[in-house]
């Protein structure tokens, strides 16, 4: 990325702290703790995206979208609280969990005041915005059931990969962009939903692959534990396909959760499956940036447009 637009984008995601800053103030200690285990070290896409889609269309209250974009990462900070539950994780961005440190009620509750205030500070917003991101809210928990019964079956295919990926990931980016757009006057509001749903794909689909590329310490997760939680994603959908003896031996780990076996999966997934699903995920990301041609140039789409490259480029 460009020295000066990371820079200037630092400088956003500086911006999106203090307001978040404003807005937590929890009256219990432990509500505020369970919170900043979680938040802090965040990416912080959502309020950008919701920040940069307003002001690439020309509105001036950087304050109120700067406030939008932060009532979608309250809802995104309480969908990982909760889905750190679910999944008994203990590391989160290379963190202990918040349920991990503070036991399970705490961070259940913890997320469910998040929610609550977002979904109460959204009230002030339009009518129209409210309903795309409290939308995306309830499909965001359809994904986390959609996987749990999807979980430790090796036998899923494409369409219910992408269907969780996306009820996970890509809908609150989706909600995020469109957000920003009716903000300022809802032109290009199409450009504005490919962009964002086809950034989820991108991110998502990378995220899947950094858990074959990378080693714990630059992932900030425990390496393999997408398998070890019972979670097919594209690259073993893809390594599958190449080699039908997998799914045997993925089933064989699920039940017996041999070490070793995990290693020769890993190993396999790596030749076989993980290239290519790279590729689909470079193919999403040039499609976000495709759908936003239409819209006025300017330094806020380039802000966009390096976000998109950003998704597939990092590294954790």
């Amino acid at each position: 990325m460009n020295p000066t637009l990371k820079i200037a984008i630092k400088n956003d995601i500086s911006s999106v702290d203090k307001t978040l800053a404003k807005i937590i103030k929890p009256e219990s200690k432990l509500s505020f703790d369970v919170y900043k285990q979680v938040i802090d070290s965040g990416k912080r896409l959502r309020p950008l995206i919701v920040l940069y889609s307003a002001l690439s269309l020309g509105y001036e209250k950087r304050d109120k979208s700067l406030l939008l974009g932060c009532i979608v990462e309250l809802i995104h900070t309480a969908s990982l609280l909760h889905d750190d539950i679910v999944d008994d994780a203990t590391l989160r961005r290379g963190r202990p969990s918040a349920n991990n440190i503070y036991g399970t009620k705490p961070a259940v509750l913890g997320g469910d005041y998040l929610y609550s205030l977002a979904f109460n500070m959204v009230l002030d917003f339009d009518v129209a915005i409210a309903k795309v991101i409290s939308k995306a809210a309830y499909l965001l928990a359809e994904g986390e059931i959609k996987e749990i019964e999807c979980a430790f079956k090796a036998d899923i295919n494409r369409d219910e990969y992408y269907d969780i990926i996306y009820k996970k990931t890509a809908v609150l980016l989706e909600a995020s962009s469109i957000s920003g757009c009716l903000l300022a006057d809802g032109a290009y509001r199409d450009a504005f939903e490919q962009y964002g749903k086809s950034l989820g794909f991108a991110f998502q689909i990378k995220d899947d692959c950094l858990d074959y590329e990378s080693e714990n310490e630059s992932l900030g997760k425990n390496a393999g534990i997408d398998l070890k939680e019972g979670k097919i994603t594209l690259p073993v959908l893809i390594a599958i396909k190449k080699d039908a003896s997998l799914a045997a031996q993925i089933e064989r780990f699920f039940k017996d959760k041999d070490e070793g076996l995990l290693k020769d999966i890993m190993d396999n997934v790596r030749k076989n499956g993980l290239k290519d699903a790279v590729l689909e995920a470079e193919k999403f990301a040039n499609k976000a940036k495709e759908s936003l041609k239409d819209v006025p140039k300017g330094k806020y789409r380039d802000y966009l447009l390096a976000i998109a490259d950003y998704a597939v480029e990092r590294k954790r």
